[in-house]
């Protein structure tokens, strides 16, 4: 099997494993959303927010330092499985005792309080599940990742769906993210052990202190990340109260749902990037370019699309109580375009062991968006903190872009693809004004077709991406 055959067999596993979960997903949100108001979700959208936020103490960035490392030598699984595993135990101690103290000094209610430690222990078991991750996507093997991510969302599914029927109240809908997490740790356990490899659970405090000082420029980024797209959450509980939350929270779930498609890119060729850095320059530009311009022009029709139909893609998914979401989406859409945009350098980064310089600019991204959340959300409320999200994602776009233009020679590509992606939008976009009162699934799928023709005939495809088509095709 080629490189590109492997790429597109995992991007494949991952994205049908996506897809499902978004369907799932996309039904028992809306589900809990109708059923619990704006006020209950806004509620159980911070204690999501927060405790993924303090949780990051329980990963330190090995997660992803085991996917780098164990890609480019397998035989070290063992080794980074058995001392992970006792790190992360010591971890998830230390974060749940942060969570308490943090969550009372706030001075929240006794019934957040209850939701944010049962979400807690949930995302602590997903932790460790993340650890199992680590190692199908070192190994390339991303069916079992994909069958662990459907296996959570069906069980959300029936979940939510028995909580919904039954007329629970808010906290057993928490059990319910509690209950599906620790099964899919199960699952995700016994796959590693049974097809990949069993830990080591020699401790070796050496390999300890050399692995954390390695991951610690992963967590960073990952916490400055996690930052500025969750503290808006937690900034807008204490600002403006749990129904705006609510409301803000509505959008920024369709955001989160369209996040899949470049992670599963990415995820797919974070391991072949890694091994490109170690054995062909070349390999790892042409994979970097292609990358990039798959992930653009699939994100600009996304932008320009949702922009044109928030309206209507909120009234059909939320009903008109979240009418007020409407704006807030049509912001934070284009957030989710920068983040495909963003994506590609922000693994090439990572994967050519420039983690440190990602760190540093994530870690300004992190800064300049608490600030612009203090400006902005007095002024503008949920609206201030959508544009607070776009502008980081920007800023940092920029950043990246900047630094790995100085290794290659970004310019033209930016331009071309940018350039030619918005003049089929542009066409995409008058052809949705034209017909906008017309059947909404219908309307999207005719743009997305018009779109992708005329990507083609501004010249948007080349002929060695027809080649690369015909390869994944085995032609």
């Amino acid at each position: 099997m080629t490189t590109v055959q492997s790429i597109a067999k995992n991007s494949l596993f991952l994205l049908s494993g996506q897809i499902i979960s978004i369907v799932f997903g996309f039904f028992y949100f809306i589900y809990m959303a109708r059923y619990l108001g704006a006020e209950d979700l806004g509620i159980l959208s911070f204690a999501l927010s927060f405790t993924i936020i303090i949780g990051l103490l329980g990963d330190l960035g090995l997660s992803s330092l085991m996917t780098r490392e164990v890609s480019r030598n397998q035989s070290l699984a063992p080794k980074y499985l058995g001392n992970v595993l006792f790190i992360k135990v010591f971890l998830a101690i230390v974060t749940f005792g942060v969570v308490v103290i943090v969550i009372n000094v706030l001075d929240y209610s006794e019934h957040t309080i209850k939701i944010v430690y049962i979400i807690t222990v949930s995302n602590l078991l997903a932790n460790f599940t993340q650890i199992f991750n680590s190692i199908f996507q070192a190994f390339e093997r991303l069916e079992y990742l994909s069958l662990g991510i459907i296996l959570n969302s069906a069980l959300m599914l029936i979940g939510i769906s028995f909580a919904v029927e039954q007329n629970f109240d808010l906290i057993y809908f928490a059990f319910v993210y509690l209950a599906v997490n620790a099964i899919v740790l199960v699952y995700s356990l016994f796959t590693c052990l049974i097809k990949f490899a069993v830990p080591n659970l020699k401790i070796d405090w050496t390999f300890w202190k050399q692995t954390i000082l390695e991951s610690m420029p992963f967590w960073l980024n990952s916490v400055f990340v996690i930052i500025y797209f969750k503290i808006d959450m937690v900034m807008l509980s204490t600002m403006d109260g749990d129904t705006v939350v609510g409301w803000y929270a509505a959008s920024y779930r369709l955001i989160d749902a369209l996040g899949f498609i470049p992670a599963v890119l990415m995820s797919t060729m974070y391991p072949v990037f890694s091994k490109f850095h170690i054995s062909s320059k070349d390999s790892l530009e042409f994979a970097f370019r292609k990358s990039f311009k798959i992930l653009t022009i699939t994100a600009i029709p996304i932008g320009i699309g949702t922009t044109l139909l928030a309206e209507r893609i909120i009234v059909l998914i939320y009903g008109v109580e979240y009418t007020p979401s409407v704006i807030a989406l049509q912001i934070l859409i284009w957030a989710s375009v920068l983040s495909f945009i963003n994506y590609t350098p922000a693994t090439y980064l990572t994967s050519t062991d420039k983690q440190r310089m990602l760190m540093v600019f994530t870690s300004l991204g992190a800064t300049f968006n608490i600030i612009l959340n203090f400006i902005l959300i007095p002024l503008f409320s949920y609206n201030g903190a959508a544009i607070a999200t776009v502008s980081t994602e920007l800023i940092v776009g920029i950043l990246m872009f900047h630094k790995i233009h100085r290794i290659q020679n970004l310019f033209a590509l930016l331009s071309d693809v940018i350039l030619k992606s918005l003049v089929a939008g542009a066409v995409m976009g008058i052809f949705i004004l034209i017909f906008k009162d017309y059947t909404l699934i219908l309307l999207i799928i005719f743009s997305a077709i018009l779109y992708f023709i005329a990507l083609y005939f501004v010249n948007g495809f080349e002929k060695e991406d027809i080649n690369l088509f015909n390869q994944v095709l085995g032609r």
